[in-house]
């Protein structure tokens, strides 16, 4: 009974190393975060009003998900890239770099003191399409309406539908999203430089 159980004990061994052998041990997939690139590249504007920056999205934007369609193949179905993503929601990337270009730094949720107006962005879309396998564009689409804090009267309002070639790819996504987001927040940071008389 003991030589039995040795054997046995001997075969689950040697077969162990054997499956270890076999069917190694799969790497794990590398994860790589993206924000909208380095904001000192556009130097914030001094001397403006206190403002208030919201930003939020449509629900299929907020997460952290880069997505693109496939619009030769299946123009209703949604992707995304398993192995990148941003490192936070889109509208809150846009929210940091409007604040910027108002000289009120990247932080996302410090508020000025006394403010006297609030920008509201609603961001719409943000992804890539395909419009066959080696070709693609990137799409954003957004609003911003500026408030007056003490009566919430509609002060001044934007919309932006910004669309550009891009690589088809992963990186292509990333850089050109990134530069969307850069050209909308000077859109949207101009409402406000606008009403201030700030040239910006």
């Amino acid at each position: 009974m003991a030589k039995t159980l040795r054997f046995f004990a001997l075969v689950l061994a040697v077969t162990g190393v054997a499956g270890c052998s076999l069917f190694p041990t799969r790497a794990p997939e590398i994860l790589t975060d993206h924000d909208f690139g380095p904001l000192h590249t556009h130097p914030p504007i001094a001397n403006i009003a206190p403002v208030i920056v919201h930003a939020r999205s449509v629900a299929w934007l907020s997460g952290t998900t880069i997505h693109y369609r496939l619009l030769y193949q299946d123009p209703t179905a949604v992707h995304v890239y398993a192995q990148n993503r941003w490192i936070a929601p889109p509208a809150s990337l846009l929210k940091a770099r409007v604040r910027w270009r108002l000289g009120m730094g990247p932080t996302l949720g410090a508020r000025p003191s006394a403010p006297i107006e609030r920008l509201v962005i609603v961001l719409s879309r943000f992804d890539q399409d395909f419009t066959a396998p080696h070709r693609a564009f990137v799409r954003l689409e957004a609003t911003a309406r500026l408030y007056d804090v003490a009566t919430t009267r509609v002060l001044a309002q934007k919309t932006v539908d910004l669309k550009a070639r891009c690589a088809p790819d992963a990186r292509g996504a990333v850089i050109g999203l990134s530069d969307l987001a850069r050209k909308a927040s000077r859109a949207f940071a101009h409402l406000v430089t606008r009403r201030a008389g700030v040239k910006g």
